[in-house]
C-alpha cells in the first residue's frame, strides 16, 4: 500500500478548517498527558531543559500546557492549518513553542534530540507502512532514557471495519455512507491490536499498554463502544 501522507495533508486541512469554523477544537490539554506528565516529570527543577516533541500538535492544546508548566515544547503537524491553529492558541495563552509543518515519518530533528515524545489520536491516522516508520523516527530522536505517550485506537471499537478498507486493519471513513461514527470524514484509521504494539514496543527498552473502553451515548449506531490503547515506551 503506497504512502497516503501526501494525500491526507489535503485532505486534513480540509477537515480542520471546517473544525475551526465551527469553534469545535481543542482548547484544553489532553488528561492522560496532563497524567503522564505530572507522574514522570513535575518534580524536575530545570523544566525548560526537557524538551518535549508533540507529533500532531493539532490545535495547539497540548503545547499550550507545556509551556505554561515550563517545558521547552516542540509541535510538528504536517498540515499547514493545523500549524496556523496551534499558534493563534498560542499566541492567545502568551504561550511559545517551535512549529515546523512536517511528517512524523522523516522528522528533521537530531538522534538522540528529545527527552519526550507525545501524540494523541495522531499516529493511527496513518497507514502501517508510515506507522512502521513514524516508530522508528520517535526512537531515533528520542535521548536514551526518554519516554515516549501515545493515545492509539484500539480494533475492538464499533468503528473498526465499518470504513473502506485500504490497508491491513485501516480504513477510510471520507464518504458520507460512513457517516455517524467517531471517524467521520477522516480519510484513514489505523486499528491497533495488542500483538502490534508488542512489535513497535520491541524497538525500546520497556513498555507499558493500558486498554480503555467506553460508552459514547449519542452514538447513531447500536454498537457504540470507543476503545483506546494508552501506551509508554521508554528508550
Amino acid at each position: 500500500m503506497p504512502s497516503l501522507r501526501y494525500v491526507n495533508k489535503e485532505k486534513w486541512d480540509t477537515i480542520l478548517k471546517a473544525q475551526y469554523e465551527k469553534g469545535a477544537y481543542n482548547k484544553y490539554p489532553t488528561e492522560p498527558i496532563v497524567v503522564f506528565m505530572a507522574q514522570n516529570y513535575f518534580k524536575i527543577q530545570n523544566r525548560r531543559e526537557v524538551r518535549v516533541l508533540e507529533l500532531g500538535c493539532g490545535s495547539g492544546c497540548n503545547l499550550v500546557f507545556l509551556d505554561k508548566e515550563r517545558f521547552k515544547a516542540y509541535g510538528i503537524d504536517h498540515s499547514p492549518w493545523a500549524i496556523k491553529i496551534s499558534q493563534t492558541l498560542l499566541a492567545d495563552n502568551n504561550c511559545s513553542a517551535e512549529l515546523t509543518i512536517q511528517c512524523a515519518t522523516s522528522l528533521s530533528f537530531e538522534d538522540n534530540y528529545f527527552d519526550v515524545c507525545l501524540e494523541s489520536n495522531c499516529i493511527h491516522c496513518n497507514t502501517t507502512e508510515d506507522i512502521d516508520l513514524i516508530f522508528k523516527e520517535i526512537h531515533r530522536v528520542l535521548k536514551p532514557g526518554g519516554r515516549f505517550y501515545g493515545i492509539l485506537v484500539s480494533d475492538r471499537s464499533a468503528d473498526f471495519s465499518r470504513g473502506k478498507k485500504i490497508d491491513t486493519q485501516t480504513f477510510d471513513f471520507s464518504s458520507s455512507q460512513y457517516s455517524g461514527g467517531v471517524y467521520n470524514e477522516f480519510p484513514v484509521v489505523h486499528f491497533f491490536n495488542k500483538k502490534e504494539l508488542e512489535k513497535y514496543a520491541d524497538l525500546f527498552s520497556s513498555h507499558q499498554f493500558k486498554f480503555m473502553i467506553e460508552t459514547i451515548e449519542n452514538r447513531s449506531c447500536s454498537e457504540n463502544a470507543f476503545a483506546q490503547w494508552w501506551i509508554q515506551l521508554q528508550k
